[in-house]
């Protein structure tokens, strides 16, 4: 009989070998070495959206590399939700986002990259804004999120290249995370998408 994975992907080996990691630049967690990926496959051949159907529905915990010819995508999900995304390229910072929303002046910007800058052990940026008292817990949580739709949305435009789902993988705990439906976000990101093609 048939498991779910087969029937949507295909043939899935029984012990799959170690695949390498799609992207290693420095904001992008290397894959620890001999990590086996549990799912991959062509995005023109299997739409984006419905893989990230498919990680809800079947509620799973992991990191998800996407790559297309122009850039490279890491996002993490527990649970089948999505909780940390990025981009390699084009991806709009924290502090863009927070100055361009007015809940930060460019003077509060510039002196927490300097203290970013400064900081041994390295901190990241979002801490060192709390640290200052700059913004409180909730403005960053909902900066952190709009970055990680933005995240999200770009990539459903995205129709050639490759994807590679690594089970039970989770962000370091430094990074900041929050949570995000797919349903809601893959309704968000179709409006989105329609905005941007008129």
């Amino acid at each position: 009989m048939k498991s779910i994975l087969q029937t949507i992907f295909g043939h899935q080996p029984q012990e799959p070998a170690a695949a390498p990691p799609l992207v290693r630049e420095e904001s992008f967690a290397a894959v620890p070495a001999g990590t086996a990926a549990a799912l991959q496959g062509d995005i023109a051949a299997i739409a984006l959206e419905n893989i990230f159907q498919f990680l809800d529905l079947a509620a799973l915990t992991g990191r998800l590399d996407i790559r297309s010819p122009a850039n490279s995508g890491c996002f993490y999900f527990r649970n089948g939700a999505l909780t940390h995304g990025v981009l390699r390229v084009s991806q709009r910072r924290i502090g863009e986002i927070l100055l361009e929303s007015n809940l930060i002046t460019t003077d509060q910007l510039q002196e927490c990259l300097r203290l970013r800058e400064q900081a041994r052990p390295p901190k990241r940026f979002g801490q060192i804004l709390l640290d200052q008292g700059y913004i409180p817990p909730a403005k960053l949580d909902g900066s952190l999120l709009q970055q990680m739709k933005e995240a999200f949305f770009e990539t459903l435009s995205w129709h050639e290249g490759s994807f590679v789902f690594y089970p039970k993988l989770v962000p370091a705990p430094e990074e900041m995370q929050t949570r995000a439906r797919i349903d809601s976000l893959l309704l968000e990101g179709m409006v989105h998408l329609d905005e941007a093609a008129d």
